[in-house]
């Protein structure tokens, strides 16, 4: 009853701020909507992109084509054996595009006819996914004009026509990786900007005195931080989504519970760095600039802005102590692929442990500063 009863006077808190209702519904609301409503197909320029390669032909000149897919664009992860494998690698996330060289593709170039090649891409992110397609087929011209000059019939050039089909996003619509990009910026920076807030706020009062003295045991106090928040950012990210499958049609394939599970230890994974803001922040306006100076590191290590196949090998372990990074994996694949909980598992358990690490190390310093 003393939890319930803090967790509600938090909720009354909130409420009773007209600034932090404001920011909260700007993030939630206005601004994935804005950034869906302006999104245009310009991406940024591919590197490492991860692929692989499903070889039915098993020539040398199939072998030759797909070892043009390599970097600075392409990296390829690995070599497809078996139809199966291909919706099982992209579902998981693996790689983001599977080129298939058809059987026969040698016998055609030879004879100067049109060779096809099936290009299967993660459409989740339709800009990279675009500039990915576009650079298959400019590979796939540069191939045959080389065949083309190697062969003694010049009046029969062969044609390589790299055939794109996107999954999970065939329109290509840039609105939904943009707006969900929001989304889940704003529920790492909510979770980590409240708590915090209402902790310095007491401390501003100087009522976290009378909390402390009060028979209140030091987890019932971090827990009625923490438990508001998760009810808040989860309302306001249903809020958020159902504004966007109003406006843009963004669809729900996977498990909105599952999602939403996710969401839920985001922010408990989030609350944990909260904490230890709360403890080197004395006033508001400090604690904000802390916060929002720490999203961008968190958002740069989170995949959204630069690939993490395209980092560098120590920024690629550092995205590994991210739970934004799981977080939005997850997202993608829940709402745009309709992947399950057997399919994302590693990603999970990447945000349990991450998050529960974090928060140990919140919790730990909030007891000792103020129990």
């Amino acid at each position: 009853m003393r939890l319930l009863a803090l967790i509600g006077k938090e909720l009354r808190t909130f409420l009773r701020d007209p600034a932090l209702v404001f920011v909260v519904v700007f993030l939630f609301v206005v601004h994935p909507y804005q950034s869906a409503a302006q999104s245009s197909q310009s991406g940024f320029a591919l590197s490492n992109y991860p692929v692989a390669a499903y070889d039915l032909d098993g020539t040398p000149q199939s072998v030759a084509f797909i070892e043009k897919l390599r970097p600075p664009y392409f990296t390829l992860r690995r070599m497809v054996r078996t139809d199966g494998e291909i919706s099982g690698l992209l579902d998981r996330g693996e790689v983001s595009m599977v080129v298939v060289v058809p059987e026969g593709f040698a016998r055609r170039i030879h004879r100067g006819e049109a060779a096809s090649v099936q290009v299967l891409g993660d459409g989740t992110y339709s800009p990279t996914s675009q500039l990915a397609g576009a650079s298959v087929r400019i590979i796939a011209q540069q191939f045959a004009a080389a065949q083309g000059h190697a062969s003694p019939d010049q009046a029969k050039l062969p044609i390589v026509d790299a055939r794109f089909r996107m999954r999970y996003n065939p329109a290509l619509q840039a609105e939904w990786p943009a707006s969900l990009d929001m989304l889940f910026m704003a529920v790492t920076l909510i979770s980590m900007l409240l708590p915090a807030a209402f902790i310095v706020r007491e401390k501003e009062q100087g009522t976290i005195e009378q909390l402390l003295v009060s028979p209140l045991r030091p987890w019932e106090i971090t827990a009625s931080k923490i438990i508001p928040m998760i009810l808040l950012t989860t309302a306001a990210t249903l809020a958020s989504l159902g504004v966007l499958v109003w406006a843009f049609a963004l669809p729900i394939r996977g498990s909105l519970v599952l999602f939403l599970v996710a969401t839920a230890l985001t922010v408990f994974s989030m609350s944990g760095i909260s904490l230890v803001i709360a403890t080197f922040t004395r006033t508001l306006p400090s604690t904000m600039i802390l916060a929002f100076m720490l999203i961008i590191p968190i958002q740069f290590l989170s995949g959204s802005v630069t690939p993490v196949e395209a980092m560098p090998p120590l920024q690629y372990y550092l995205t590994l102590l991210s739970p934004q990074r799981y977080y939005l994996n997850i997202g993608y694949s829940v709402l745009l692929k309709g992947a399950s909980l057997a399919t994302l598992w590693k990603d999970f358990a990447g945000l349990v442990l991450v998050g529960g690490g974090l928060f140990l190390l919140g919790a730990r310093r909030f007891q000792r500063q103020f129990g």
